[in-house]
């Protein structure tokens, strides 16, 4: 978890992590969701973002994430399967049909959990924390295909029993979009990039400055392993409430 805050220009083998909740909580929105559920949205002017996820007033999980602006991608079959993971199909409205299956970090995790962990349909804006890249060797031509797999969800027929599937995925695709930018609460730099991994699909990425030596310019072809996050823009108040299945019976 500590190397996806880095992501977003957080890095926490330095900061006090105590003071670094009261901070987000202290400077985010404040959602409640029930009685029992409130998160706190801290979005910084650089597009990094934390959710503290509070249970009786008592935050419980730190969620990094990053303020995609990206086109939202229509979804169905959402469902929840662990306390921040949702699995979903991602569906290509102007070709029609499936792309992929993807697990995804929700930043509105809690709202679905109160509105009973699952969805027919829906639309995801999607973003992603790198961990990795793999830029393309010099002289070589930039592959035309691009691409977003989950690297767990395409081996489910092969899965063992209590297998779960991750939020890692590898993204193929090409910059659109980037920029060094400074998130203000820690004064630490970080990449972002607008990636198409698909004809209709551009996933803004967070990478910490430490894995790119430049910036890279539009039109390069990166390949990347990240964790996808994203948000449904769920209204909890519009939502049916209910009891949200549990991951172990999923």
């Amino acid at each position: 978890m500590t190397g996806l805050f880095a992501s977003i220009g957080v890095d926490l083998a330095r900061e006090d992590l105590r003071q670094f909740t009261m901070s987000v909580v202290a400077a985010g929105i404040a959602v409640p969701l029930s009685r029992r559920f409130c998160d706190h949205v801290w979005t910084d002017v650089s597009g990094a973002r934390v959710v503290a996820r509070a249970h009786w007033g008592r935050v419980h999980h730190l969620q990094p994430s990053l303020a995609g602006g990206a086109v939202a991608v229509a979804c169905e079959n959402i469902r929840l399967i662990d306390d921040r993971t949702a699995v979903m199909d991602l569906l290509d409205e102007t070709g029609g049909g499936l792309v992929c299956p993807v697990a995804v970090h929700l930043e509105d995790h809690t709202a679905l959990h109160v509105a009973g962990g699952g969805l027919a349909r829906g639309q995801v804006t999607l973003s992603a924390l790198a961990e990795t890249f793999e830029p393309p060797a010099e002289g070589t031509a930039a592959p035309a295909a691009s691409g977003l797999v989950s690297d767990d969800l395409v081996r489910a027929g092969r899965a063992a029993p209590g297998w779960t599937p991750t939020a890692r995925a590898r993204l193929h695709g090409t910059v659109r979009l980037a920029e060094l930018r400074t998130n203000t609460l820690t004064g630490r730099p970080f990449h972002w990039l607008r990636l198409r991994v698909h004809p209709t699909i551009d996933i803004d990425v967070a990478a910490p400055s430490s894995t790119l030596p430049t910036t890279p310019a539009p039109g390069t072809s990166l390949r990347a392993r990240a964790v996808l996050t994203g948000r449904l823009d769920l209204q909890p108040d519009t939502l049916r409430k209910g009891r949200a299945p549990s991951h172990r019976s999923a």
